[in-house]
């Protein structure tokens, strides 16, 4: 059995995924897209059942790829039954999805989520809703786990005798016209189709011209246009103030309001937290004293995965860690090369890696907490208000705050934007939002160089990402990509208890994902760098004469103006394939930390860490951009734009440190 988990966002959908299907979960992406695709299983009642969590979407139009994804795959593929996961805490707008699914299929099961924070909000009355759609619905807390049972139960045995979303009759008469023109060809809900054709649909037209059917598209038009002409406004307002009329009047028959014009715990909180003034001082704090957080409890953590694989210097001299050890059992039945290539090389270049796998892990955590309890949300808002002045509308701040996850799916999410102006200016600041991958670096480094400071130095690169951001957004929305912000509303959901077995499977999946990468592309780059560092044979590791060596030696001046050694420098070229791969870098060139920073001064680790953070983005980034914007032009374009700020920042902060004498 299939069934498919649709709803608007922030509605519990993943919490009820989580919910139902535990462990028993795959994440990939959909066929030819980098949108998340959710899949689990679950055994009930005797039936296997395989549950597909489509993305989170407010209707379904053709103006971003969650909803052509969405709504392809309950016409394509079918499946048994649709499990609708409406917030019930925000009935009359979640209705309006409702109403579109209804026309998609009739095997719909109504999920209200968040029942126990409704039932203080309104008296609702379940069963005259059932009545009304003609569809089982099922008051659920996903967070906690109830109301799953009878969900699943009601989609394998509910009765489904779903009522039609009828419209004017003016309307009526001209969608059963192109129904029945339709009928002929072989389609899936040919009303659905008709609707669609009615409405102008891009997508739809498309899959009708290549039936050979442009008949149907000018009857289609002709029709859309008298019905515009009826009614004096044009196809997509109508339909959608058509949707919502039915919405208003559901919700006001099985809803009553309690409490009205009470203020709610959450309009306390958003009083201080999402304030005008106040609201992005808070987020600052908040985000330092996640990252202290962060570092102080994964430090002991480290310590241990360090020793475990790198040993200890004691006083009565050095306990071997597991690459020791494995070198010398591997250099009696090997030559020692090869020993060393596999375990110095490789094997170290992993253990790098790893060490800083529980900052990673906690990051995911505290970003979890944060997203699950619906603070993110209103950090989106916060900053919605500050880029509108640079020409960004609100689901251009979304796509910016993917990229601190990866900057591939962040520029792929553009796509939800309807104007072409604002797309290209969220990919243009897209690769100067530091990614997981960079923060990686960011934490190796501070803790090596700012062992004392570490939260305080990220705190200042991510802020000073953000004001680079935000002027040269505006300075791009005045120049290059002239133009106003399209409105868009922004929904901030209620505060919630997140639940821990929900964050716990948020914080695994982007984790997973660090710890895949590090099992194949790190541990290969780390193999190449030590063949670099030990070729042509019999020259010393890594030294002047060996092919790392004279290439340090050519690209050293470079680095000069802006306090970046040779080294730096080769590590930063390997950047550009992984960012995560300049860990593994420096610890295949220098061997121990006691070397780094023997080699940099605190202020010339700063200045790399602020050419880190603008310099030109991975492979799979630019990749993603020519991908998007099919314009070379433009892939050269954000290149230039990282390398000119890297060298900005890194030249200024090196230069002025060192007139000032700080951190040298």
């Amino acid at each position: 059995m299939l069934i498919a988990l649709a709803g608007n966002p922030n509605t519990g959908k993943t919490s009820l995924f989580n919910a139902i299907t535990g462990a028993h979960q795959h994440i990939g992406n959909w066929p030819g897209v980098t949108v998340e695709k959710k899949e689990g299983t679950v055994t009930f009642e005797g039936e296997k059942i395989t549950i597909v969590d489509l993305p989170g979407t407010y209707s379904l139009t053709a103006y971003s790829l969650e909803e052509i994804i969405t709504r392809n795959f309950i016409l394509d593929e079918q499946p048994d039954v649709v499990i609708d996961v409406i917030d019930a805490t925000n009935l009359e707008r979640n209705f309006y999805l409702l109403t579109e699914l209804m026309e998609l299929t009739n095997r719909i099961v109504v999920a209200l989520n968040m029942f126990d924070e409704a039932k203080r909000k309104y008296k609702l009355d379940v069963n005259k809703i059932e009545s009304l759609l003609g569809l089982p619905v099922v008051p659920t807390v996903a967070i906690k786990g109830q109301g799953v049972k009878e969900l699943l139960h009601q989609a394998l045995h509910g009765s489904f005798a779903a009522k039609k979303i009828y419209y004017p009759e003016d309307v009526e008469r001209r969608i059963g016209i192109l129904e029945e023109k339709l009928k002929d060809l072989d389609l899936n809900n040919p009303r659905w189709h008709a609707i669609k054709l009615i409405e102008n649909d891009v997508e739809v037209r498309k899959k009708i011209a290549s039936l050979g059917r442009r008949d149907l598209l000018h009857l289609a038009e002709h029709l859309r246009h008298e019905i515009e002409d009826i009614y004096g406004d044009d196809i997509e307002t109508l339909m959608a103030s058509f949707r919502y009329s039915f919405a208003h009047g559901l919700f006001h028959e099985v809803a009553v309001p309690i409490n009205v014009g009470g203020v709610t715990i959450t309009d306390m909180i958003d009083h201080v937290v999402a304030h005008r003034i106040f609201g992005l001082p808070i987020f600052l704090v908040i985000l330092y004293l996640s990252f202290e957080f962060v570092f102080t409890v994964a430090a002991p953590f480290q310590d241990a995965i360090d020793f475990i694989f790198n040993g200890k210097d004691v006083a009565s001299g050095h306990i071997n860690g597991l690459i020791d050890i494995s070198y010398n059992w591997m250099a009696s039945f090997m030559p020692s090369w090869a020993s060393s290539f596999i375990n110095y090389g490789m094997f170290r270049g992993l253990a790098a890696v790893l060490t800083f796998t529980p900052i990673i892990m906690l990051l995911f955590l505290i970003l979890s907490i944060l997203e699950d309890s619906g603070y993110l949300a209103r950090v989106a808002f916060l900053m919605d208000r500050l880029m509108r002045k640079i020409g960004m509308e609100g689901r251009g701040i979304i796509s910016l705050m993917l990229g601190f996850g990866c900057n591939v799916p962040a520029v792929m999410s553009t796509r939800a934007l309807k104007n072409e102006r604002e797309r290209k200016l969220s990919i243009a600041l897209n690769p100067l939002i530091p990614c997981g991958a960079r923060i990686q670096v960011f934490a190796f480094l501070t803790s090596i160089f700012f062992e004392r400071h570490q939260a305080l130095v990220l705190w200042s690169l991510l802020l000073l990402s953000m004001v680079v951001v935000a002027l040269l957004g505006y300075i791009y929305s005045k120049t290059i990509f002239k133009g106003r912000a399209e409105p868009f509303v922004m929904e901030l959901p209620p505060y919630r208890v997140p639940s821990v077995k929900g964050i716990l499977i948020h914080m695994w999946e982007k984790s997973e994902g660090f710890l895949r990468k590090a099992g194949t592309i790190i541990i290969g780059a780390a193999g190449i760098i030590w063949l670099l560092a030990a070729l042509p044979w019999g020259v010393k590791f890594g030294g002047p004469e060996s092919y790392i060596g004279q290439f340090a030696k050519f690209m050293g001046p470079l680095g000069a103006p802006f306090g970046i050694t040779p080294e730096a420098i080769i590590a930063l070229f390997f950047g550009f394939f992984a960012k995560e791969v300049v860990i593994t870098a420096f610890y295949s060139i220098y061997q121990t930390k006691a070397a780094m920073m023997a080699a940099m001064t605190p202020l010339q680790a700063y200045s790399l860490l602020a050419f880190i953070l603008f310099y030109t983005p991975c492979v799979a980034t630019l990749a993603t951009i020519y991908n998007e914007t099919r314009s070379k032009k433009f892939v050269l374009f954000v290149i230039a734009e990282g390398f000119a700020l890297a060298m900005l920042f890194s030249f200024l902060i090196y230069n002025i440190g060192s007139l000032l004498g700080v951190g040298s």
